[in-house]
């Protein structure tokens, strides 16, 4: 509590113009260090630096982060696949187990189909949508 209270202090001691400008540099650094480097090296031989920010447009596609995005997105319809695999071989077992329940369980299991062939036409688009997007 003692420490705050001199932090007070003392912040109150100093005159604010006279801080404004350090922290105004000190944002400008923090907000890009990377460029600060590039900055320093650039004016040191004349050039200007363009600007960049969060808004500014990409000088170039990285297209090869865009497929490996897309066919990581598409490693799920190979589980798609799989679990209709099993679908069917729970149908076959359930079918040997008791085959009065034969038309139930084939019911089910088309239920059971449509829902893991809508995950991969979700999983399909989403992955188109990773592979265009920039």
């Amino acid at each position: 509590m003692a420490l705050l209270r001199q932090a007070v202090l003392s912040a109150r001691v100093l005159p604010v113009r006279s801080v404004a400008p350090a922290v105004a540099t000190a944002c400008r650094f923090f907000s890009m260090p990377a460029l600060r480097s590039l900055e320093s090296k650039q004016t040191s031989a004349g050039a200007k630096l363009a600007p960049a920010g969060l808004g500014e447009p990409l000088s170039k596609r990285n297209a090869g982060v865009s497929v490996l995005g897309c066919a990581i997105a598409m490693v799920a319809v190979g589980g798609c696949a799989q679990g209709i695999g099993q679908l069917f071989a729970a149908l076959v077992v359930g079918m040997a187990r008791n085959p009065s329940m034969k038309e139930d369980l084939f019911t089910y299991t088309l239920i059971g189909m449509g829902f893991l062939e809508f995950l991969a036409i979700v999983v399909i688009l989403i992955a188109g949508l990773l592979l265009y997007s920039e």
